[in-house]
């Protein structure tokens, strides 16, 4: 999150959760007393799904793998024999955090007329 104040433009992960008039928790800048400005979300959530998803394509060794020529696939298995496991293990992970996203779910309800 960053401050929206010009002269402030504090950027923190975590948000303050400091309650002040009508602002909404968590959107009270840090340095309240020298900065009035409200805290606001420099990388949304979507744009985090989008990062994940993309991750996962990159990581996916597989499907790069079935869209080689077959010359081309046998010398890349080799070279990359001792960096799957690693791989494999960094898509694994980005793949279980990507499925927790509620972006990936689709509601039904919501296309059905």
């Amino acid at each position: 999150m960053v401050c929206d104040d010009e002269s402030c433009k504090h950027t923190t992960r975590s948000p303050n959760f400091r309650l002040l008039g009508e602002r909404e928790r968590g959107t009270v800048c840090p340095n309240y007393p020298n900065c009035n400005g409200t805290l606001l979300r420099k990388y949304t959530e979507a744009d985090l799904y989008k990062q994940l998803s993309y991750f996962c394509h990159i990581l996916d060794t597989q499907y790069s793998l079935e869209k080689m020529d077959v010359g081309m696939k046998i010398q890349v298995e080799k070279a990359m024999a001792k960096i799957r496991p690693a791989v494999e293990s960094a898509a694994a992970i980005t793949r279980s955090i990507r499925d927790r996203c509620a972006y990936g779910w689709l509601q039904l309800t919501d296309i059905a007329i």
